[in-house]
């Protein structure tokens, strides 16, 4: 715990900014030897500015204990870059976050599995959307992590994707972790902790300021093996995401698009780069077989869908609904091995449940659960294709 505290003193010390911090680190041996230099040791550094220096001399203790009481008050897990449970890959990129927030129903080791980061672009069509999904279920139904950034569009269907298919996935914020953005995503965020991980280097009270997303996505990137970009314009932040992964010499891979389409142009122009041509889950975890190859064999087993089939051949998909959130009744049905075991908090509601509508309020009396496990546990089920929910709040079995 002193370890911790003087790791959150550097990083609030300094924003968050990686480079100096790692300037600090090649001369002080750790965050309490920099918290117990002096003022003048800090002058010679090019990248301190006289701010850095009078922040770094300041010893007040205060802000960082009212960081870890909030932490610990919201249910949030300050990782530090010297726990074993730190993910190695982020660890090697030229500018880690030394200090990750993190909220997480258990804790989870992302150095265990391969991780594969599923981008798109905001303003996405609804066959990219459908893309994002599909594979990402496969990818996640087949044992891969999914990691995506939890936005509008191709990052969400991504997070929803890799749910559905009964697998773990990360979602990184570029705000504190009591703040959810884009707001809608609530319950899918509440959904990703309680089956995964949601992670931020910012402290809870960050709000999502435009110029912290671009700073999150080497996170994105750099906490993945891999990096598949479903649906990219010519000129869109997906791409400088996609720029951040080759600088940290991850592999890229693409979903080809329409060329006369200007929201393929992004990935169509990296497959012409170089870029691995996606068509199904398969096409990607092949590239990594030999090292996951219980991985491999699993996708191998497990029927995966192509992008030709998403797509109907030449049918664009539609909307699932307004909100872009897959309903139960339109939910894929999946693999047998989920429905044999359920997490606790899963069983509890559909033991509650008929083909009788029931009101929330009466599942929360009966099952005993938080409302926000409560509404997260229902999203999941929804995903799953379970349960439906219809007017007023009423849940039934999906049969």
């Amino acid at each position: 715990m002193t370890e911790l505290k003087y790791w959150l003193w550097l990083s609030l010390s300094l924003h968050q900014n990686s480079r100096k911090i790692t300037t600090l680190l090649e001369r002080f041996d750790t965050p309490l030897d920099i918290y117990n230099a002096k003022k003048e040791d800090f002058y010679g550094f090019e990248n301190l500015t006289p701010r850095d220096v009078r922040q770094l001399a300041n010893k007040n203790l205060k802000k960082t204990e009212t960081v870890m009481e909030d932490c610990r008050k919201l249910g949030i897990r300050i990782m530090t870059f010297d726990s074993p449970y730190y993910p190695k890959r982020l660890a090697n990129i030229f500018d880690p976050p030394y200090v990750l927030y993190v909220k997480s129903r258990e804790r989870l080791d992302l150095n265990e599995t391969l991780p594969i980061a599923v981008i798109g672009t905001r303003k996405s069509t609804p066959y990219g959307r459908a893309v994002a999904r599909q594979l990402s279920e496969d990818l996640a139904r087949a044992g891969v992590l999914v990691v995506s950034g939890l936005a509008r569009g191709g990052d969400g269907a991504a997070h929803m994707g890799a749910l559905r298919g009964g697998g773990k996935t990360v979602a990184v914020l570029g705000c504190g972790l009591d703040t959810v953005y884009p707001p809608e995503h609530d319950e899918l965020c509440l959904a990703v902790a309680e089956n995964g991980m949601v992670i931020s280097e910012y402290p809870p009270g960050t709000a999502p300021l435009q110029k912290n997303f671009p700073v999150r996505n080497r996170i994105i990137s750099g906490l993945a093996a891999g990096m598949v970009v479903t649906e990219a314009p010519g000129r869109s932040g997906t791409l400088i995401t996609a720029s951040n992964a080759l600088e940290q010499g991850r592999d890229i891979f693409a979903v080809p698009g329409n060329i006369t389409d200007p929201n393929y142009a992004g990935c169509n122009q990296l497959i012409q780069e170089g870029a691995h041509l996606v068509t199904s889950a398969l096409d990607v975890i092949s590239e990594y077989r030999e090292e996951y190859i219980h991985i491999f064999e699993k996708a191998v087993q497990t029927e995966h869908t192509t992008v030709t089939e998403i797509s109907g051949g030449n049918n664009v998909p539609r909307e699932e609904n307004a909100g872009d959130t897959p309903t139960a009744s339109k939910a894929p049905k999946i693999i047998h091995e989920i429905y044999q075991n359920l997490p606790d908090e899963e069983q509890k509601i559909l033991d509650c449940l008929s083909i009788t509508p029931t009101h929330v309020d009466t599942l929360s009396e009966k099952t005993g659960l938080r409302p926000e496990v409560l509404n997260a546990t229902l999203t999941m089920l929804e995903m799953k294709g379970l349960i439906k929910q219809i007017a007023g709040r009423h849940f039934l079995l999906n049969v």
